[in-house]
């Protein structure tokens, strides 16, 4: 007997809340959660949400369950744009600070998210739901990114930035899916493409669960502030 499509999303709930408590215990098992808090914050925040959906699912009204929905799914957003500024502010301090051009790069590096939040809230049509904060987010780790890589001392900060920016990526290829499948009035397409991030999600928690360590103080120093 084939399994219900019920059980199957069970089961694939189930291992990614699992997974990611493995992933919390983990980031404040190794000192991660103490470096990074807004990150970690994120981290908890995600199976406590699922767990919250799950368990109020069936025993609440749909008007207030819709509500609550969106008030977490704001959270979320306002966790990934604090985890990007922390990430941004690791940056800058790894590499001696602020100066007048950095700061100038990093107006420019919003602009730009802007600009891109912009354009794709055009391309993509006004039903198929597409939050203003979300997407700038995205555009905003994906060119987070960029700088992190070429300048970050820090082992970890490369990680999680290489972590959401791919999470990005696979959020975006998923609206775009769902945004063709949509045009072409193709249901199951549409809904394959809404099951991507979530298996995205759990494959850069296994990245992170196999990744991040736990890092020396004084490799984080930049060399001229080292003796």
């Amino acid at each position: 007997m084939h399994p219900t499509r019920l059980a199957t999303n069970i089961t694939i709930w189930t291992f990614a809340v699992v997974l990611q408590c493995v992933l919390v215990y983990v980031v404040f098992r190794r000192g991660i959660a103490r470096r990074f808090p807004l990150f970690a914050s994120l981290l908890v925040f995600h199976p406590f949400r699922a767990a919250l959906l799950f368990g109020l699912s069936g025993h609440v009204r749909s008007g207030l369950a819709s509500s609550l929905y969106e008030v977490l799914s704001f959270i979320d957003d306002a966790l990934q744009l604090m985890v990007t500024v922390e990430i941004a502010l690791h940056l800058v301090r790894g590499i001696g600070g602020w100066t007048r051009l950095r700061a100038l790069l990093c107006l420019l590096l919003l602009g730009a998210a802007s600009l891109f939040t912009w354009i794709t809230l055009t391309l993509v049509p006004n039903r198929i739901s597409s939050d203003r904060l979300q997407l700038f987010v995205w555009f905003a780790l994906l060119v987070l990114f960029g700088a992190v890589l070429k300048g970050s001392r820090s082992p970890n900060l490369t990680r999680i930035s290489a972590g959401l920016s791919a999470f990005s990526l696979v959020q975006f290829s998923a609206l775009a899916g769902r945004t063709v499948a949509f045009l072409n009035r193709n249901a199951g397409q549409y809904a394959a493409w809404s099951y991507i991030p979530a298996v995205g999600y759990l494959a850069i928690v296994i990245f992170w669960l196999i990744t991040l360590q736990r890092e020396s103080e004084r490799t984080l120093v930049p060399p001229e502030l080292t003796v």
